[in-house]
């Protein structure tokens, strides 16, 4: 049996950004949550029905390349949350299909790559 006190529970995802102010706006605004800066974090507040918050980390360089991990996220309306992407600065790439699941691969205005799902249907069979 493993020792709990050993077991990590996460606490949020960080975010590497270099202009921390548009970024924090950005995922502020597409969450629908307020937000605090202190540097160089940016902090989004929790909200109900998210169990992860985000935290953005002022950093010197420049993102490169894919990331190696990314966010998830669901909405009820996927046409309205990809437009809402790009009306906030970021961009919307491909739309993926896997077992009846589909989504949107997005990016923020630096690039860090999320994707967001459209919801499913509450009869549909957990995988």
């Amino acid at each position: 049996m493993t020792d709990t006190q050993a077991v990590p529970t996460m606490l949020a995802s960080t975010v590497d950004c270099v202009d921390l102010e548009t970024m924090t706006h950005f995922w502020a605004a597409l969450l629908d949550v307020e937000f605090q800066i202190h540097e160089p974090f940016g902090f989004l507040a929790p909200s109900d029905g998210r169990r992860v918050t985000i935290w953005l980390q002022r950093v010197p360089e420049e993102s490169v390349g894919k990331n190696r991990v990314h966010l998830d996220f669901v909405v009820e309306d996927l046409a309205a949350a990809s437009e809402r992407v790009i009306s906030l600065g970021g961009s919307v790439g491909d739309r993926r299909e896997w077992q009846g699941f589909v989504w949107n691969t997005c990016a923020d205005p630096e690039g860090n790559v999320f994707d967001i799902m459209q919801a499913q249907p509450a009869d549909t069979p957990a995988l």
